[in-house]
């Protein structure tokens, strides 16, 4: 065969692609096998804890395999486990490799299992965070995987402090890491979330989507979506949730941050026999229709169609707007806005029981609202408190007037 010079050019890229292959799966199995090591033997010894698997072995093509792990409580599975998984795959990142770097492209779990609890303020847990790195960039800088998946979770959480217990299961989730100065992430998860809250059963598939972007002192800003459906705690349903939000300038000063959020629900039933949540209804309605003149509807199931309202804050300026709210017995629109350096506030409300209708609004000085229209000393009174409550509430998370 005649070396002409493309064949002396491509044998010389096939003997460098060989050469630097060898190199490159050597380096690989060499790391591959350090963790091999760490797991068998000197895991359990830095953990604290007891650590069993089945069967842990290197893969060209997936990295390190480990098949049926646990991690036991403190100090070994005499106290039950307290992770278990199926399999754990760890794939190292081949060009950090080459480096002398050992970076992860993907850590994945499948069918992980986490058992927390919470005693006296205390997690079960604090010995393993002593564990992450000590350093002031903070743990967000020092994540060393681009990506972390966990398939089929289930995680259970008691908190005895509260006396709560939270169980999410069929968890499907995603974390990734895009920046390899820095923590920008991106985190994807559904599963089915339920607790018990007063001796009642709540239930709800959930389904969350955010963006999150870090500094060295905390997150700096943030996106996302959260959704749940076919929610259920004891008689009551509501067949979907919504919430989205966008956030900046989150470690800056209150006058410099510029939050937007919006929330939304549709189709709740709450039937008669839930009579705390009616009489609150009650209540209400009760101050609408004194306002109106007319005698308070009776209320059996409450029946909500849809439910929407969308927040700002921007330049010590607080605004929650377009809330709109129908129900078999009432349908509502508001809006109210709070300047804060001024100590100003706007409010707007219309609202319709049955065939009667009152439309008002209040403006001016936050501690002396102009009403309109007129209405009777005792009416003004109450309606004013009703502000003042919401004013409170919106401050107390946002305290623009500086007081």
């Amino acid at each position: 065969m005649q070396l002409t010079r493309p064949r002396i050019l491509l044998l010389s890229l096939a003997l460098f692609a060989a050469v630097g292959g060898s190199f490159a799966y050597f380096k690989y199995k060499k790391i591959s096998n350090f963790i091999l090591e760490q797991v068998s033997g000197q895991a359990a010894k830095k953990l604290g804890r007891e650590v069993k698997f089945k069967s842990a072995a290197f893969s060209p093509l997936k990295g390190i395999v480990i098949r049926e792990v646990c991690v036991s409580r403190l100090p070994d599975f005499s106290k039950g486990n307290f992770f278990c998984a199926a399999k754990v795959v760890i794939r190292p990142k081949l060009a950090s490799l080459l480096r002398n770097q050992i970076y992860f492209s993907s850590v994945s779990f499948e069918r992980p299992v986490i058992k927390v609890r919470e005693k006296g303020g205390a997690w079960d847990f604090a010995d393993l965070l002593a564990l992450l790195p000590d350093t002031s960039k903070g743990l967000h800088l020092t994540w060393n995987a681009d990506e972390l998946v966990l398939r089929g979770a289930a995680l259970e959480a008691d908190l005895e402090t509260s006396g709560l217990s939270l169980a999410l299961e069929e968890l499907d989730l995603r974390l990734e890491h895009y920046s390899a100065y820095g923590g920008n992430f991106g985190l994807e998860a559904r599963g089915l979330a339920k607790t018990a809250l007063n001796g009642k059963l709540l239930s709800a598939g959930v389904k969350l989507q955010t963006d999150a972007n870090f500094e060295y002192g905390g997150v700096s800003s943030a996106k996302g979506e959260f959704a749940a459906r076919d929610i259920a705690y004891g008689a009551m349903t509501l067949e979907e949730f919504k919430a989205g939000w966008n956030l900046f300038n989150m470690r800056k000063p209150l006058a410099e941050k510029n939050y937007t959020a919006s929330v939304s629900a549709g189709r709740l039933l709450l039937p008669a026999q839930e009579s705390a949540a009616r009489d609150g209804v009650a209540r209400g309605l009760a101050l609408f229709s004194a306002a109106m003149g007319k005698p308070a509807p009776k209320i059996d199931d409450l029946e909500m169609e849809s439910f929407g309202a969308e927040f700002r804050l921007d330049n010590s300026e607080l605004a929650v707007r377009n809330i709109a709210l129908r129900t078999n017995f009432l349908s509502l629109d508001a809006s109210m806005a709070i300047n804060g350096p001024a100590k100003t506030a706007e409010a707007g409300l219309k609202a319709a029981i049955g065939s009667n209708k009152i439309e008002m609004s209040a403006s001016g000085p936050m501690a002396r609202p102009e009403i309109k229209p007129l209405l009777s000393a005792t009416l003004s009174a109450r309606f004013k408190e009703a502000l003042n409550d919401i004013e409170r509430g919106l401050l107390k998370l946002f305290p623009v007037t500086g007081d």
